[in-house]
């Protein structure tokens, strides 16, 4: 159980997070300071920097929390008698769920981070990365006999990362008219089973 302390603290950056995203939301990242987070959250401007150095560390947040979701559920997608296609699958669909019921937050999440990429690299240094994710799953199949020895699980996990990346691109900037789930799983099997006859 969480002591007093650290329930204020974490209070304290829900409330910041949230304030940063509202304010990204209505005036854009780049015009939005952390001054103008600090006094919407009604906090000091150094009790921002205690809990996110920067702006982009903000953004990459809202990842994080994406990330920690899928992992919570692992039970959903890490099972043995799964493909690694169909464990793929599973992920990307558990972050789709959450990212449709948060449509306005991922809109700001992906416009920001296509303005600003030094904040999807931010986010993409993270050891517990999506990309990583990905490798560790592909790695796994190896070892189990279902890959190829010879695809390297870092370069393969990244491009899973880039896949499901763009697609949310694509569904954001057609403001959620694009068929997101049905292209991602058509994309993922492409890549699985490649384009040779």
């Amino acid at each position: 159980m969480s002591s007093r302390r650290e329930r204020k603290k974490q209070e304290t950056r829900t409330k910041i997070f949230t304030s940063a995203m509202k304010l990204f939301q209505a005036g854009g990242y780049d015009a939005t300071t952390i001054d103008m987070i600090a006094e919407h959250a009604d906090v000091a401007r150094g009790t921002v920097f205690l809990h996110f150095p920067s702006k982009e560390a903000i953004l990459a947040h809202w990842g994080q929390d994406r990330f920690e979701e899928m992992m919570e559920r692992s039970v959903e997608w890490d099972q043995p008698d799964l493909s690694v296609e169909e464990k793929v699958m599973r992920l990307f669909k558990i972050a789709l769920t959450a990212n449709q019921e948060s449509f306005d937050l991922v809109k700001i999440w992906v416009k920001s981070t296509l303005a600003t990429p030094t904040a999807m690299i931010h986010e993409r240094q993270s050891p517990v990365s999506l990309r990583n994710l990905m490798a560790d799953i592909l790695e796994s199949a190896q070892e189990e006999g279902h890959l190829k020895q010879t695809i390297d699980p870092i370069i393969a996990g990244d491009m899973l990362e880039n896949i499901y990346l763009h697609a949310m691109q694509d569904w954001v900037l057609s403001e959620g008219n694009w068929p997101v789930e049905e292209i991602l799983t058509t994309k993922i099997h492409y890549l699985f089973n490649g384009l040779n006859q």
